[in-house]
């Protein structure tokens, strides 16, 4: 038992230094994407709840983007009325990462399994490295989030759970369209 402990204490070490690396290496590339989407998002739910605008009213100064996203999207995007600019950008990164941990949760394979919260620890850090989910962090998007809602209920499919399949990919689809393409998983599932 006490080299269990041993060795548990030793992956929790390896993967807080790996995660802490991971994290140095990927905190350069939000200060060149600096949040670019969420300061949209942002932006427009400020104009809207604050200023009187619409949702689509917002550009981000010196450039033509505003919102794009269904009005759903900007209802769910709501809450960063309440908070500053930068704690919307630390919610947005921990959303992120609680998306990627269910993500890497649902997707690691049987090899990995066996080694538990390790082997997910693992696969969570060596994803974080792809540019995809590192520009989702830089950005300030909500493509994990989203990802993470159609995989459940891919999952909820696969376990025989199809009570609650389906709710996964309509919010996803409420807020981005591309989603919704999933909806033909459900048809033939």
């Amino acid at each position: 038992m006490a080299a269990l402990l041993g060795t548990d204490r030793r992956r929790l070490l390896l993967v807080l230094a790996l995660a802490v690396v991971v994290g140095v290496f990927t905190a350069t590339v939000p200060l060149l994407r600096d949040w670019f989407d969420l300061r949209v998002y942002y932006g427009a739910v400020d104009t809207w709840v604050h200023h009187g605008g619409g949702i689509y009213d917002y550009r981000v100064p010196g450039t033509p983007y505003g919102f794009t996203y269904p009005p759903f999207a900007a209802l769910g995007m709501l809450p960063m009325a309440l908070m500053g600019l930068r704690t919307a950008i630390v919610v947005a990164l921990l959303l992120n990462l609680a998306a990627l941990t269910l993500v890497t949760g649902i997707l690691v394979g049987p090899e990995l399994r066996r080694y538990r919260w390790f082997g997910c620890a693992l696969a969570a850090c060596l994803l974080a490295l792809f540019e995809p989910v590192r520009d989702t962090f830089s950005f300030g998007q909500v493509n994990l989030v989203l990802l993470a809602l159609v995989l459940s209920d891919a999952w909820l499919l696969s376990h025989g759970r199809g009570r609650w399949a389906g709710v996964g990919i309509g919010l996803a689809a409420a807020v981005k369209l591309t989603p919704a393409l999933f909806i033909l998983m459900l048809l033939l599932g």
